[in-house]
Order: C-alpha cells, then sequence, then structure tokens
C-alpha cells in the first residue's frame, strides 16, 4: 500500500506538472448579438406592445463605438459628440420622448443613430453614436418613395435644394455654431438648382454627408437602375452624392444586391444591424442594409471625431475620415470607397494635413492595421510541440526515481 501511495504521490506531482507546464486557456470574447424586436421603418405611433430591444447594437460594436466615445472624452474632455451640431436633411422629426407619432419616422431613425437615448430596460442597449451632439431637423419632404401615398410629399431635387439653401444660410450666420455636418440620407436626381446650393454649404464650412444610394423602384432615376447589372456606376445619377466635396456613403455589409454600386463612394458603414429610435417613442432595428442609415452612421462618427479635434476644418476632418479608413491605400471600391470608417484610428492615428492628437501630441499613432503574418499557424505549431515535450521531458523526471526503485 505504501508504494501504492507513492505512486500515486509521484503522478499527482507529474500531472500538477503538466498543468503548470501548459499555458491557461483564454476565454474568447462574446461576439455581439444582432439587435432584435420592431423593424424600425414599420414602426408606427399605435406600436404601444413594441417599445423595447434586446441583443446588442452590433453596428456600433462593428465600429468599436463604446471605445471610441471613451477616446473621444480622454481627448477632449467632454461627452462624445459635444459642440457638434447634425443638421439631419430629410423627413421632420422631434424627440421621440416628447412628441412621437411623426408621420415617417425616416428623419427621426437617422437622428436616433446619431444621438439616440440608450435603452436601460429590460435590457441595456447602446444608441446613439455620438449622444452629445445636437442634432437638428430640416425637412424637404413628409414620405419615403417606398411609403407613397396620395397627398404625401417625396423627396424631390427642388425640394432638397431650397432646403439646404436656408440651411446653408443658417450655416454662414452662425446659427448651428462653427461645427456643423449636414447629413442627407436620401437621395434624388442631379438638377442644376442642387448643384449650386450643395457648393454654397461646402464653401460655408460644412461636412455634407450623403447617401450613395439604395436600388430604386420607382420615381424619376433612370431605368437602368433599377435591376442589378454588371458594371453599373451610379456615380453621375444619384445626388446630392454625386457632388464634389461631399463623402458619399456605401454599406460594408456584405451581399446587398439592393445598394447601387458607385465609383463616387467615399466611405462605408455596416448600414445595418443598428438601434435607433421609433414613431412611437420606443426604439426599433434596422436589420436591412441601407445608404441612408450607412450615412447617418458616419455622420454621427465624424461628429464624435470632430468633438476630439475641434480646431479641424471640415476638410480636415473628412481628411482624417478617408485616411484612417479600413481599406485606407488601396484603390477605392465602387461598394465601400476607400474603406469603413473606424472612428477609434481616426481618434488615435496621426494623419497628413490634420491634427495631432490632441491629448500627447508627440506620441507617433499606431498604424492602422497589421500586415498578415504567413508564418502565424507555423510559429503557434512550433510553440505547442515546444511545450509538449517540455511537459513530457518534466514527467519523465519526476517519475524516475519510482521507476529505479521498481528495477
Amino acid at each position: 500500500m505504501r508504494h501504492l501511495a507513492r505512486r500515486r504521490t509521484a503522478a499527482g506531482v507529474a500531472l500538477a506538472a503538466l498543468a503548470l507546464a501548459l499555458p491557461l486557456p483564454v476565454a474568447a470574447a462574446a461576439p455581439a448579438v444582432a439587435p432584435t424586436g420592431p423593424d424600425c421603418p414599420s414602426v408606427t405611433a399605435d406600436f404601444v406592445d413594441q417599445r423595447t430591444v434586446g441583443g446588442t447594437n452590433e453596428a456600433n460594436e462593428r465600429l468599436q463605438v463604446p471605445r471610441a466615445q471613451e477616446l473621444a472624452r480622454e481627448l477632449s474632455g467632454k461627452p462624445a459628440g459635444t459642440g457638434v451640431t447634425v443638421v439631419v436633411v430629410d423627413t421632420p422629426f422631434d424627440d421621440p420622448d416628447r412628441a412621437p407619432g411623426a408621420a415617417s419616422g425616416h428623419g427621426l431613425v437617422a437622428a436616433g443613430i446619431i444621438g439616440g437615448r440608450d435603452q436601460t430596460d429590460p435590457v441595456r442597449v447602446d444608441v446613439g453614436i455620438a449622444p452629445d451632439a445636437r442634432v437638428v431637423s430640416a425637412p424637404f419632404y413628409t414620405t419615403p418613395e417606398s411609403e407613397r401615398t396620395d397627398g404625401g410629399v417625396v423627396p424631390m431635387a427642388s425640394g432638397l435644394a431650397a432646403r439646404l439653401g436656408t440651411v446653408a444660410a443658417d450655416v454662414r450666420s452662425g446659427t448651428y455654431g462653427s461645427r456643423v455636418i449636414v447629413l442627407v440620407p436620401t437621395q434624388v436626381p442631379r438638377s442644376a438648382a442642387l448643384e449650386k446650393q450643395v457648393a454654397r454649404l461646402i464653401s460655408a464650412g460644412a461636412l455634407v454627408v450623403a447617401a450613395s444610394g439604395d436600388r430604386p423602384a420607382e420615381g424619376e432615376f433612370p431605368e437602368q437602375l433599377f435591376e442589378d447589372k454588371p458594371g453599373e456606376d451610379a456615380a453621375d445619377v444619384v445626388w446630392p452624392a454625386a457632388a464634389p466635396g461631399v463623402l458619399a456613403v456605401g454599406v460594408s455589409t456584405p451581399g446587398t444586391g439592393t445598394i447601387l454600386r458607385s465609383s463616387r463612394i467615399d466611405l462605408a458603414a455596416p448600414g445595418a444591424d443598428a438601434v435607433s429610435r421609433g414613431r412611437n417613442g420606443g426604439w426599433c432595428t434596422l436589420p436591412t442594409p441601407s445608404t441612408h442609415w450607412a450615412a447617418a452612421q458616419v455622420a454621427a462618427v465624424a461628429a464624435l471625431v470632430w468633438s476630439a479635434y475641434p480646431r479641424e476644418d471640415a476638410t480636415a476632418l473628412a481628411t482624417r475620415l478617408e485616411q484612417t479608413a479600413s481599406g485606407s491605400g488601396g484603390p477605392a471600391s465602387a461598394v465601400t470607397g476607400y474603406g469603413i470608417v473606424q472612428p477609434v484610428e481616426a481618434l488615435q492615428r496621426r494623419v497628413d494635413g490634420a491634427s495631432p492628437p490632441p491629448a500627447d501630441p508627440m506620441t507617433p499613432a499606431p498604424p492602422p492595421r497589421e500586415q498578415a503574418d504567413l508564418l502565424a499557424g507555423t510559429r503557434k505549431d512550433a510553440v505547442w510541440w515546444g511545450l509538449g515535450g517540455g511537459a513530457a521531458l518534466v514527467v519523465l523526471i519526476v517519475l524516475r526515481p519510482l521507476l529505479s526503485r521498481r528495477r
């Protein structure tokens, strides 16, 4: 029995040594869960029983929004979006907590992506990307083309041109402050008047962000855009995204045949799997990809970054967003432009022609992303073989006295 006890003791020591020799497993981060709940465009004021969502704001997680918000606060000492005004030129909206029931939720949803209040019950879900930005409604229509009804005002180039003219005047007068982003989360055909008013806005110092275009089902657009065709390029057709100086935004979600391809696209964002506010005053989800929602996400990221770099102008801000995008350095894509917007990179990296990080201007920023390590798999295997061999050697050393006595 004493020899058996020794063998058990030796075996226990060997197993303990083996356990110490091998590295502990590292728990993988839990993947983001797509939000579940009512579809924002379908929500009406009488959706009284569907006011909350589940899951997470997956789009915000993909864009690393929580970390970007922390960085913005660290750099500026103020909450993300502070000091920046985002003018949403779309359908009219008001604060859904005070005045729910707008005729269309399109503009409200875009505004919620930017600065919507977080859901706290029954589960917490982050909503607004730049929650402390000032979000202003500048309506020019009441009904999206997809919701066309008798008497509804649908988006038209003439109406958009007129509204952008008044917004440009307000930007020049300082009504919105010194840092203004004008978001147009919709699309209309080109017109001379629209081209003129967009140019006025840009010369007034505003950053203009627009949707690169969803595939139209009807309306004033050319018939060739109604169906997905090889070699498609909507660059000269969809406005105001096609205007010089405008940040045109595409969708990064793969397999989206409902999105127009365009050589004019500058940046991309998920455009889906997000959470916003609905016409019933509650929260809702955006499961279907759209450049309209992607444009709102980029405008919100721009507001977040601008709040941390208040001395930059709109041109420098656009440069910062483009040079830190995920595909920066490669040729532009007809779907994602220069790449997916990266708020954390935009806050941390040095950018040519832009201000250095305010918190520590002498610290060089990390590269945009690591190069692929072609030997990573081989190196990993070698490490494990080495650990296994070391563990076996430890076991033999521990058991050697026992084996000698048995002989």
